[in-house]
Order: structure tokens, then C-alpha cells, then sequence
């Protein structure tokens, strides 16, 4: 992935700073943008799985695309960059299977098996970037990052597991698991598109994953769309926040190997616990609450490592 400064106005941090800087300063930057990714995606999955249970999962996914899309126009016109044909695929790519990825989730959500789904998607959407920065790329972390690493594995496990039993918890495992695939894939192409390419890819990618959920909404539905007024706006606000986790997960990645990013960004479980606890007046099992100190633990452990 190319390392050259963007020389955009929305590039808060721009590589010539980073370069000029020692890496322990580097690091802890990455991970503050991992973690505001991870608020991000905990509060758009805590909207798009409540709506999910009331209206259709293809119609709910399909305006969650289109907010990215229309966030993104906006934010592209002030995060120029110099983005190359090679950026714009791996965005386009990235988009195609991030919208299939949301799909077949929402789809887990909607058959009614959160509890099994949510923990399922996330290590895998965790575990597929570390194996492949590790294997492919022959990152070699450091014994403080590797042990942050696991133990954010594990405490995305222990946090976002619910218990208990669902009628439908083994198609909602496959269905999560595939797209735990999906968005593991999604960080990889993410993590491959240049630091200076601005905000165009971004948009190709939201524009991509929209196609196909729309595509999907209307050769499985009647409609594209929520019917109802308040499925539309709730969806689209899941929508914002969707993308705002992938723009702050793209500035990670500048400061920060892929796997430490990824597994920092997804302790978004812990957040929904605590979410659900205090506005849906969910209750907290023990092993959530070792779940929440060990994504503490883990993402402290990554940015000291």
C-alpha cells in the first residue's frame, strides 16, 4: 500500500507528519481511529438490527448503502486526492462484497438469531485480516501486539454472545459466518487503496455495495426501500454511521499494520452490550462483562505494542 501524503484538507493526519514521527506516537494514532471506527459500527449495527426485526433485511440494507453513498458525495468533494485505476477497483471490490456482507447479516438479524450471529461475524470479520497480514503480507507483530491481538479475539466472543437458544441459530451461524468472510475481505481491500486517493474510492465502494442491495431489494420484493417512515430513517442513520466506520477504519490503516487495526476496530460488541444494556434495558451475563474488560485490555495492549 502506498505510503505518500494525500495533501487533502481532509487528511487530518498527513504522512509527512507520521514519517517525521517515532512509531510509538504512529501507533496510538491508528488505534484512536480503530476505536472511533468501532463506536461507528456498534451504533449502526445497534439501529440496523432493531429494524431488521420489523422490516425486510433486503430493503433495510439497501438504504444503508444509499446514506453511504450520499455521506460519501458529500465528503469526497472535500477529501481530494490522486487516486489511481488501482484504487478505484480495489474500492469497487471492496463495495461488492461489503454489500453482500451487510445482506446476508441483516438476514441473520431478521430470522431472529442476534445472539448467535453478531459474535460469529465479528471474529471472523476479525480473524480473516490478522491471518492474512500475517501470512500473506509476513507482518510479524510484536508479543504485546500478538497478545492484544488474541485476547481481542476472544473478548469479541465473550462480549457480543447473548446465550440462550434459537430456532433458527444454524442457518443464522452460516449466514454470519459467511459474511463475517465478506467483511474480513472488505478490511483487506480497504487496506489496499493508497493513502493519497482521497475520498473517491471510498464513494465507488458505497456506490458498488448499493447496487447490489438495491438489486437484490427489487428481484426479491416489491420495494427497494422501507415501507415505513420511521424503518426508512432508522436505516438511514445506520447508513451514516456504516460509512463513518469505514472512512475512520481507512485512517487507521496509515498508521497502523492490518491486523492491529482490524481486531481494535472490532470490539464493537462490547459497545452494543453496553448500548443494549443501557437504552434497551438488556441484561448483562458475567462472561459480557469479562468480554468488555478484555476489549479494554486488548485494544491498550495494541497501543502500547
Amino acid at each position: 500500500m502506498r505510503k505518500t501524503s494525500a495533501g487533502s484538507t481532509f487528511n487530518a493526519i498527513p504522512s509527512k507528519t507520521v514519517a517525521t514521527q517515532h512509531n510509538a506516537y504512529c501507533v496510538p494514532v491508528s488505534v484512536i481511529y480503530a476505536v472511533l471506527s468501532t463506536f461507528s459500527i456498534s451504533l449502526s449495527d445497534f439501529f440496523a438490527s432493531g429494524v431488521s426485526k420489523r422490516e425486510r433485511a433486503n430493503e433495510v440494507s439497501s438504504t444503508v448503502l444509499l446514506a453511504g453513498v450520499a455521506v460519501m458525495a458529500i465528503t469526497t468533494v472535500f477529501w481530494s486526492g490522486h487516486p489511481t485505476s488501482l484504487d478505484q477497483v480495489h474500492g469497487a471490490f471492496a463495495g461488492l462484497v461489503n454489500g453482500l456482507g451487510i445482506l446476508l447479516l441483516f438476514l441473520a438479524y431478521a430470522r431472529g438469531s442476534l445472539r448467535i450471529a453478531a459474535p460469529t461475524a465479528a471474529v471472523v470479520m476479525s480473524s480473516v485480516p490478522v491471518l492474512w497480514d500475517i501470512l500473506v503480507s509476513g507482518s510479524s507483530p510484536s508479543t504485546t501486539t500478538s497478545t492484544g491481538i488474541v485476547l481481542g479475539v476472544v473478548a469479541i466472543a465473550l462480549s457480543s454472545y447473548e446465550g440462550g437458544h434459537h430456532v433458527a441459530g444454524s442457518s443464522g451461524l452460516f449466514l454470519a459466518f459467511v459474511a463475517g468472510l465478506f467483511f474480513g475481505a472488505t478490511f483487506i481491500l480497504l487496506s489496499r487503496i493508497g493513502n493519497d486517493a482521497g475520498g473517491s474510492p471510498l464513494l465507488i465502494q458505497r456506490i458498488a455495495a448499493f447496487l447490489i442491495a438495491a438489486l437484490v431489494a427489487r428481484s426479491t420484493g416489491p420495494r427497494m426501500f422501507p415501507k415505513t417512515r420511521e424503518g426508512f430513517i432508522t436505516s438511514f442513520v445506520a447508513g451514516i454511521f456504516g460509512i463513518a466506520a469505514v472512512v475512520f477504519f481507512v485512517l487507521a490503516l496509515r498508521g497502523g499494520s492490518l491486523a492491529v487495526v482490524s481486531v481494535a476496530a472490532s470490539q464493537y460488541a462490547a459497545v452494543s452490550v453496553l448500548l443494549g444494556v443501557a437504552i434497551r434495558g438488556q441484561r448483562m451475563r458475567w462472561w459480557q462483562g469479562l468480554g468488555l474488560g478484555g476489549s479494554s485490555l486488548a485494544v491498550a495492549l495494541i497501543a502500547i505494542g
